[in-house]
């Protein structure tokens, strides 16, 4: 069974969201490191596309990774990559029983709190920088959900803790759920309405 590892910057206030505010040089490709398939919400996967367009169109690290985005609408065409099809919180529920490399959630907040809603997210690994936000929302309400597994520093002052996420230690709903495999690159200009044809698409 794969893992679904978030992975997002935070300030040395607890703060999650915005850092585009309070880093000194927003990096989603570094969150992105040791990943074969990262998944995005759509505002995510736009901003990452629109970085790319501002360079003229040149390869970023990010570019050569699969990236599964989680959107109810078309989204800008990108190398290798997916919109996903069906429930999300059911075809990730199956998709992380397919054997494989464990899934990154990098940045897209809104979407890490919707898996730990789901019970989706096995682990959170938090890069934080040396600064205050000084405004924005924590990603966890209740930390007692998190149980410290590692700790590092690196450069310039950012320390990557990483976490196993405790649901029992929580009152998290649960929901059950089913769907397949995801496989090359393509586009699609609809999203399926449920996780068996996510099944049939993906297997």
């Amino acid at each position: 069974m794969r893992n679904i590892v978030a992975r997002l910057w935070m300030s040395e206030d607890g703060i999650v969201d915005r850092p585009e505010y309070w880093l000194p040089e927003p990096a989603l490709d570094r969150l992105a490191t040791g990943a074969e398939t990262v998944l995005l919400g759509r505002n995510t996967f736009e901003q990452y596309a629109a970085s790319v367009a501002r360079f003229h169109g040149a390869a970023v690290p990010l570019d050569r990774v699969r990236k599964l985005v989680i959107a109810s609408r078309p989204v800008i065409a990108r190398p290798h990559t997916e919109v996903l099809q069906g429930d999300p919180h059911r075809v990730l529920r199956a998709l992380k029983q397919v054997p494989g490399a464990d899934l990154h959630v990098v940045g897209s907040v809104r979407l890490v709190r919707s898996l730990l809603r789901w019970r989706l997210i096995d682990e959170v690994s938090l890069l934080i920088q040396p600064v205050q936000a000084g405004f924005g929302s924590p990603l966890f309400p209740d930390r007692r959900a998190l149980r410290l597994i590692s700790m590092c520093a690196g450069d310039s002052g950012v320390l990557e803790a990483n976490y196993r996420v405790d649901y029992a230690a929580t009152a998290t709903s649960s929901r059950s759920a089913s769907a397949g495999r995801w496989g090359g690159t393509w586009s699609t200009d609809s999203v399926a309405s449920s996780a068996s044809t996510a099944i049939r698409t993906h297997a």
